[in-house]
């Protein structure tokens, strides 16, 4: 991954991006866990609320395609619609370990 090009498309600078990145892994994983115990629960409105989270804030950093599969698992959780959730749920959790690997191997270049 191109941290700094992508900071760079978004107007951070490359540190302040990689400091919002680790966050939102780390807020990812729990709000895909609480999404996942809130469908569950059937309390679609919290589980609409993590999607939501997820929505936001991976669109803020131009993670759009995190950014979209999170609106559509919100839409889900606000339609009861369980069909695509485990994909969805999937690609999430797995774009959120690519991203934490790369941040594992991030060096900074000057």
């Amino acid at each position: 991954m191109d941290f700094k090009e992508m900071a760079s498309n978004i107007g951070l600078e490359e540190e302040d991006f990689i400091e919002l990145l680790e966050m939102l892994v780390e807020v990812s994983f729990k709000d895909i866990d609480n999404f996942e115990k809130e469908f569950a629960a059937q309390n679609y409105s919290g589980a609409a609320m993590a999607a939501h989270s997820i929505k936001g804030a991976s669109g803020n950093l131009g993670l759009t395609e995190i950014s979209d599969t999170a609106a559509e698992l919100e839409q889900a959780a606000k339609l009861t619609d369980d069909s695509q959730i485990p994909e969805k749920i999937g690609f999430l959790k797995k774009e959120m370990d690519n991203i934490s690997e790369a941040l594992k191997d991030y060096r900074p270049r000057s």
